[in-house]
């Protein structure tokens, strides 16, 4: 599933109560376990680097349903690979800092946690 910024500024783009210029910096896929060598060997096959460390301190998550994050980079494009410990790839989604960007664009649907929030560009801090 995309998630992150780019579902975000997906939800913003379809609000006829919010308009933005901004754009989002990057691309978040959260994929399952099982899944992790398959998006890697993809996205390097389409060009991306594979940067380890991860960008993103993956301790941060400890406890949660984030297995690990690999950072891609091509020219000036980044995505974010973010894999859950299970087969639901969805699940880390509500374990993210602020409820704007718990939202998510599927092969069949566009979620969002919190729509009032979101389509009035306003958020909460998870507390977790």
């Amino acid at each position: 599933v995309v998630l992150g910024s780019t579902a975000l500024h997906l939800l913003l783009l379809a609000s006829h109560t919010y308009s933005t210029s901004w754009l989002p910096t990057d691309l978040d896929i959260d994929v399952p376990f099982r899944l992790e060598n398959l998006i890697a060997c993809l996205l390097v096959g389409q060009g991306y680097c594979l940067h380890e460390p991860a960008s993103v301190d993956v301790a941060v998550y400890a406890g949660t349903l984030i297995h690990s994050v690999h950072a891609f980079s091509k020219g000036h494009y980044k995505i974010d690979v973010i894999i859950s410990v299970n087969a639901a790839s969805i699940a880390p989604v509500f374990q993210f800092h602020t409820t704007a960007v718990m939202n998510f664009v599927s092969v069949d649907c566009i979620f969002c946690a919190y729509p009032a929030l979101t389509m009035w560009a306003c958020s909460h801090v998870n507390p977790m």
